[in-house]
C-alpha cells in the first residue's frame, strides 16, 4: 500500500469515528460510555485490517475523542467529570492502539506473503522462457518486471550489450561502477549501504552483477526501481534468476 493510499484510509477512518460518534448520539442516554466504547474498537479493528496501522491509529485516536465529545457528559466539550468515562476513554484508546499494532503486523505478514509469491512467480516465468528458448529480450523484460527494476542490462563476456529493458537501457546509460555480490546483491567495496522500507537498496548510479560462466564472465547491470529496497527474500530470488539468465547466454554463445 502506497503512502497515497494510507492518507486515504487515515482519512476515512477519522471522518468514520466522528460518523460513528454522531449516530451513537441518541442512545447515548439509555448506556454508559463503557458499552458504546465497543463500536469504536470494532472500527478501529476493521480499519487496522483493511488501511493498515496509520489509519488504525488515527481511527484510535479520533474515536476516543468522538466519544467524550459526544457520548461522555457533558457532551460537546472534551472536559470529563465522571471516573467511569475517564476509564472508557483511556480503555478505548489503549485497546485501539492495540488493535492498530497487531494490524499492522498482519499487514506486514501480507506483503511478505505477496512479494514471495511476486518472486516465485518471476522465477517460473524465467524458467518457462528459458524452457521454450525464449528471446533474451524478453527474459529480462520479465525479469526486471518481476522485481521491479528501474533498468536491466545483460552484458556478454566481451562487453557488449546481449540484452536490455527499456530496449535503449545499454545505450543511453553510462555502465555502473559499483560491483555487487552474487550472494548479497550489495556493494563489495566496504563503506555505508542505502536503506529503504523493505531492506537494502542498489547503488544510486546502478550495480554490476558480474557472474561466471563457461563462456567466461557475463555482467547484468541493475538499476532500482523504488526506493523501498529489496528484503532478503527478493535478493536471494534475484541472485537466483541472474544466475539462470548468466548461464543461458553463455549456453547460447556456446551454441
Amino acid at each position: 500500500m502506497n503512502g497515497e493510499e494510507q492518507r486515504v484510509w487515515a482519512a476515512g477512518g477519522g471522518l468514520a469515528a466522528v460518523a460513528l460518534g454522531m449516530a451513537l448520539v441518541p442512545v447515548r442516554e439509555w448506556t454508559t460510555a463503557s458499552n458504546l466504547a465497543f463500536a469504536f474498537l470494532a472500527l478501529t479493528i476493521v480499519m487496522a485490517e483493511l488501511g493498515g496501522r496509520t489509519a488504525a491509529v488515527v481511527t484510535a485516536v479520533v474515536s476516543a475523542m468522538s466519544l467524550n465529545f459526544f457520548l461522555t457528559a457533558p457532551y460537546l466539550t472534551l472536559v470529563i467529570d465522571k471516573p467511569d468515562d475517564l476509564i472508557a476513554f483511556v480503555a478505548l484508546l489503549v485497546c485501539g492502539l492495540i488493535a492498530a499494532a497487531f494490524g499492522r503486523q498482519r499487514a506486514a505478514s501480507s506483503d511478505a506473503a505477496r512479494r514471495s509469491r511476486r518472486d516465485l512467480d518471476g522465477l517460473r516465468a524465467l524458467v518457462a522462457g528459458l524452457r521454450r528458448d525464449a528471446p533474451l529480450a524478453d527474459l529480462v523484460r520479465g525479469l526486471r518486471q518481476a522485481f521491479g527494476l528501474g533498468r536491466l542490462v545483460l552484458r556478454g563476456p566481451d562487453g557488449r550489450v546481449a540484452a536490455a529493458d527499456p530496449p535503449d537501457a545499454g545505450a543511453s546509460d553510462a555502465a555502473p561502477t559499483d560491483i555487487l555480490s552474487a550472494d548479497t546483491l550489495l556493494e563489495r567495496d566496504p563503506g555505508p549501504h542505502r536503506w529503504g522500507g523493505r531492506g537494502f537498496r542498489l547503488p544510486a548510479d546502478g550495480g554490476r552483477l558480474r557472474l561466471d560462466t563457461a563462456a567466461g564472465a557475463v555482467s547484468l547491470d541493475l538499476w532500482e526501481g523504488s526506493e523501498e529496497g529489496l528484503d532478503q527474500d527478493e535478493r536471494r530470488a534475484l541472485a537466483v534468476a541472474s544466475w539462470l539468465l548468466a548461464t543461458e547466454l553463455a549456453r547460447r554463445r556456446a551454441a
